[in-house]
């Protein structure tokens, strides 16, 4: 059945339908258009992908501005402050004589964490029963922990500053240089 062969609808409007002609037949009607339009149609989704490269480089530059930008000022904030010094922590009264104190501390048994100090009245050195502790050359302060069980040292840590370990005959180094 074709079109020219329905009848047109009962309704009102009948003087207004009039019967669609068909297209004149072609040898060619599955073919393309054989000279499409200038443009870029046929990119599809890569034209439109194209077409945002330079908006996508001003955001990366953008990001990449902002991020050197916060490592930068990160980095000055960080190096703002000067040299931590480390408060005394503890004051003696005007005039106290310290020279008569000892500076020397001997530790034989049992587990401690003990520190060293160059300023009197700190102890400036640990006499161990087979190591003697010293702070090392430009070192102010340190402390560690030390484990003593029947005479012999069985455990050394270093929690801040540099310390140097003299070994008496016999006795292993423990600190990792």
């Amino acid at each position: 059945m074709t079109r020219d062969e329905l009848e047109p609808p009962p309704s009102d409007g009948a003087d207004e339908w009039r019967p669609v002609e068909a297209p004149p037949a072609s040898d060619r009607d599955d073919e393309l258009l054989r000279d499409p339009p200038p443009g870029e149609h046929h990119r599809g989704r890569f034209a439109g992908y194209d077409a945002a490269r330079r908006v996508r480089r001003i955001l990366l530059a953008c990001l990449a501005v902002l991020l050197a930008g916060t490592v930068f000022a990160w980095y000055q904030w960080a190096r703002r402050g000067e040299e931590r010094t480390v408060p005394r922590q503890f004051q003696l009264p005007a005039g106290t004589d310290t020279s008569d104190r000892p500076r020397v501390l001997t530790w034989s048994q049992g587990q401690a964490r003990l520190g060293l100090s160059r300023e009197p009245p700190g102890v400036h050195t640990v006499e161990l029963p087979d190591r003697t502790l010293k702070l090392a050359e430009g070192a102010d302060m340190a402390q560690f922990k030390v484990v003593v069980t029947d005479g012999k040292t069985t455990a050394l840590e270093l929690e801040s500053g540099r310390i140097v370990e003299v070994l008496h005959p016999g006795a292993a180094p423990l600190l990792s240089e």
